[in-house]
């Protein structure tokens, strides 16, 4: 190590070097001013911003709900050319008496167990046309 970089000293030829870098799955808050993520996070690995596709999780992803404590899964995904997604349990809200009408005084609020999955930023977009959410709501 000099001045907290690796120095490695030797002639290359046809050689390979890998590094592995802790990348842990971190859950990024907004400042408070910022009212818009207020109760919202982001997920991040390493220096990875992930967010929610359509394609993947559904419609309406503004009702998807992570759960504090949930435990994230990371693995490559073909379809994305081996980039590596990030699953996890999560809940979404559902309204089961809601027609058209634009307000309501009465309403049932249900939650429904499912499966999300986070893409990396870069990389939405690249499936098919579709809702896309960095921000998701935590309780």
């Amino acid at each position: 190590m000099e001045k907290g970089y690796a120095k490695i000293n030797r002639r290359w030829k046809h050689d390979s070097l890998e590094i592995y870098l802790s990348m842990p799955v971190m859950r990024i808050k907004a400042n408070p001013k910022v009212r818009e993520d207020e109760g919202k996070v982001a997920i991040q690995r390493g220096p990875i911003v992930y967010c929610l596709e359509e394609v993947d999780n559904g419609k309406n992803l503004n009702n998807i709900v992570l759960s504090r404590n949930c435990e994230f899964e990371i693995k490559k995904d073909k379809s994305l050319n081996d980039v590596y997604v990030i699953e996890t349990d999560a809940e979404r809200e559902k309204y089961d008496d809601w027609n058209d009408e634009l307000y309501k005084s009465d309403v049932k609020v249900s939650y429904e167990k499912t499966r999300i999955r986070f893409v990396p930023y870069f990389a939405w977009a690249n499936r098919a046309p579709g809702e896309m959410e960095v921000w998701v709501r935590e309780k």
